[in-house]
């Protein structure tokens, strides 16, 4: 019996059968898998799961999904050693360039938004920084008090910080752009 089953198996096979699925017409099969499938089980749930659950502004999901893109190709694909990357200059010069930008986006960008939270200049107790006044119609208002530095001057570190992350994170997004036809493997 088992030779049998066996026999039928591979003579399905031979013709291009692997199994009870592949006997629906096309047109079914594919409905499924573009329609009932994607309803139970996403695809790209790792890309999903880079966008919060929270509001958030558009400019920050341009870099935070378009990165979490470069680093799933390279832990997923590229990690897989699947292709010869050194089959010819572009592909060199893409491997190069991958390794550099998952480096930036994993260790590099961390490090800079850590240094960019400690340039913040310590803030002050409430107490300090607001001054209770009473206003013409008699009300208690809390006034603002002003310390007297220039803003450009008391976070001169968090801007410099600040423009060199939106300068090498444009580079990035600008490069692939550029790159994305190698995104495939």
């Amino acid at each position: 019996m088992n030779t049998l089953i066996n026999k039928i198996s591979s003579l399905l096979q031979n013709r291009g059968i692997y199994g009870w699925f592949d006997l629906l017409p096309y047109r079914y099969r594919m409905f499924y898998w573009e329609k009932i499938k994607p309803i139970f089980k996403p695809q790209h749930t790792r890309l999903r799961k880079a966008i919060p659950r929270t509001w958030c502004d558009i400019t920050s999901l341009i870099v935070t999904v378009n990165f979490e893109f470069i680093k799933s190709f390279y832990e997923d694909e590229y990690k897989q050693d699947q292709i010869d990357w050194k089959a010819t200059n572009d592909h060199a010069k893409f491997e190069r360039w991958l390794k550099k930008t998952y480096r930036y986006i994993t260790v590099e960008r961390p490090n800079l938004n850590t240094r960019l939270d400690e340039a913040y200049p310590p803030s002050k107790p409430f107490d300090e920084m607001f001054v209770t006044v009473i206003d013409e119609n008699g009300r208690k208002v809390h006034q603002f008090v002003d310390d007297g530095i220039p803003y450009n001057v008391k976070y001169e570190d968090v801007i410099a910080i600040e423009k060199k992350i939106f300068k090498q994170d444009t580079k990035v997004l600008a490069e692939m752009i550029d790159y994305r036809e190698y995104f495939w493997t």
